[in-house]
């Protein structure tokens, strides 16, 4: 994630988008309302009764073109509106072509050049909708001796200025076997009015990244067999903010589906798409907020799970997929507010998991998951505040433990978990209202052990936890207003003890344990019952090594 700075960024964007997701399902959030009170508007959401998507229906006002394109042509055919005032139109293709603007005008193009037009409302008295704008009817065609090979939709007007501005595309059929490059989206000019799009028969096409990025009109596609030799689908519909299901196509050769239908809010259901050689699934579904179920996708090949369905906050339940060769699960469900419990994925080659299952707020249970080569267990279940108990998992490979279990505020038990290589506890049990114990846990190698047990007010006891390589206490047992024992061994660095409830026995046994104290570190000890009633000696124990009592 890089610097404490990237991760206080990505933190600021999670919470935008969270707050995106409860509010596009209905709840209301306020200007100024904390960030850890949006728990509580999540609870608000209900995840039940999701109809089935509402299939397209073509507006019976617009003019017809579905005889006009028929597969096995070289053929590109599109709806244009067209408004009182700037119709700006352009497209570029490979291979000498023709255009028929559709109002009278027909005119021949040079292969890669730009063809750009300009149209006259008062061309297209009796084709208007309801929705205000007049139609045009666009056709391509190659030339005599010439076959199209690519076009392209996204190029801006020579009298457009240097500002993005909208196409009025809104409903598109194409044939063209030999067409290999077909651009849409990802350039200056959007197309917020496109509808539909149908590709009949086959195509060359491999790259389909951004293909329809940013259509968010966008209501139904018909692709069939022309995405056959696809590999990269990065992208394809990211930010097709009204896309409601999309029927299977064949991505038998897709390899990327990196941020396939990224914030594809509407986004209900998916057909079953054959993934079989995919590697890369990172962000597949981040941000659909609709998705209730996904299918059970190949993913045998699959190394990048992270963020897969981050933030997919009506999402009930996920098919056993295979991840065997899964590497990265960084917030692979994160925020995945409507999930109860995650199947058995096989996690043996994981080494993050960072963020993996956290503001999973109706998680209950968690199956046994192999994470031995787990390196990066930030936050992983951060915020999981139905959570009551996790099983005995390894994390032996582990050196990152921030915030692992902050604000699971029904977590009852830990069990004994491997923390031998971990160098960062910070934050661990932030919020753990209900812990009232650990287990022992080698912190041998820890380093920041800040705000680690910070308001676990319930919290009665920790072992003598090894402490001599940590460089941070601040805050490690704020608010741990029942805390009775704490002995932490041969740490070296101040620490506050103030506001618990530890007893003279406790407190000189606290003493008993300190380390050489390093630049003469404070130990603060103030409003604990037992102070009034320590002697010298109880005092002179923690003097001889160098530290300062602060009552």
């Amino acid at each position: 994630m890089g610097t404490i700075a990237d991760k206080l960024t990505y933190l600021g964007q999670t919470k935008a988008e969270i707050r995106d997701a409860i509010i596009a399902k209905g709840v209301t959030i306020p200007d100024k309302m904390a960030f850890r009170e949006y728990a509580g508007k999540i609870r608000e959401i209900s995840v039940d009764g999701n109809e089935d998507p509402v299939e397209w229906k073509r507006p019976d006002d617009w003019l017809r073109i579905e005889n006009r394109v028929e597969e096995g042509e070289q053929k590109f055919v599109g709806l244009h509106a067209i408004f009182e005032d700037s119709n700006f139109i352009t497209l570029a293709a490979t291979g000498d072509y023709t255009v028929d603007w559709g109002d009278g005008k027909i005119e021949n193009f040079s292969s890669g050049s730009l063809a750009s037009h300009f149209y006259s409302y008062e061309d297209f008295k009796k084709t208007e909708r309801s929705l205000g704008y007049r139609q045009a009817i666009v056709t391509v065609t190659p030339q005599k001796e010439h076959v199209l090979t690519s076009i392209s939709l996204r190029e801006r007007h020579p009298n457009a200025g240097t500002g993005s501005y909208s196409s009025g595309w809104l409903d598109i059929r194409v044939s063209g076997e030999t067409i290999s490059d077909f651009r849409i989206s990802g350039g200056a000019v959007s197309h917020r009015y496109l509808e539909y799009f149908c590709f009949l028969g086959h195509s060359s096409i491999t790259d389909f990244t951004k293909f329809f990025a940013g259509c968010t009109a966008l209501q139904s596609v018909s692709l069939s067999e022309s995405t056959a030799k696809g590999e990269k689908f990065s992208q394809m519909f990211q930010e097709c903010l009204t896309l409601k299901n999309v029927p299977s196509f064949d991505t038998t050769s897709g390899v990327d589906f990196n941020s396939m239908f990224a914030s594809c809010y509407d986004l209900q259901a998916v057909g079953l798409l054959e993934t079989a050689k995919g590697r890369d699934f990172s962000y597949m579904f981040q941000n659909c907020f609709s998705l209730v179920t996904v299918p059970q996708f190949d993913t045998s090949e699959g190394v990048t799970f992270s963020n897969m369905f981050m933030s997919c906050v009506s999402l009930k339940s996920v098919p056993l997929l295979n991840t065997a060769n899964g590497t990265d699960f960084g917030y692979m469900f994160g925020t995945c507010i409507g999930l109860k419990s995650i199947p058995l994925l096989n996690l043996a080659n994981g080494t993050n998991f960072e963020y993996m299952l956290a503001s999973c707020y109706r998680l209950e249970n968690v199956p046994v998951l192999d994470m031995s080569k787990g390196e990066n267990f930030y936050a992983m279940f951060a915020n999981c505040v139905l959570l009551e108990s996790i099983p005995l998992v390894d994390t032996s490979s582990g050196t990152n433990f921030y915030a692992m279990f902050m604000n699971c505020s029904s977590l009852k038990t830990i069990p004994p978990l491997n923390t031998s290589n971990g160098n960062i506890f910070s934050n661990m049990f932030n919020r753990c209202l209900r812990l009232q114990t650990i287990p022992y846990l080698d912190t041998s190698s820890g380093v920041d052990f800040s705000v680690m047990f910070v308001e676990c007010n319930a919290l009665e006891s920790i072992p003598a936890l090894k402490t001599e390589k940590g460089t941070s206490f601040i805050g490690m047992f704020g608010n741990c207003g029942n805390l009775s024992k704490a002995s932490l061994a041969e740490i070296r660095k101040s620490i506050d003890y103030s506001n618990c409830k530890l007893s003279r026995n406790a407190l000189a046994d606290i003493f008993k344990h300190l380390g050489p104290g390093e630049d003469r570190p404070t130990i603060r000890i103030s409003n604990n019952w037992g102070v009034p009633f320590l002697a010298p000696e109880d005092r002179d124990v923690a003097i001889k090594k160098g530290w300062i009592i602060v009552e």
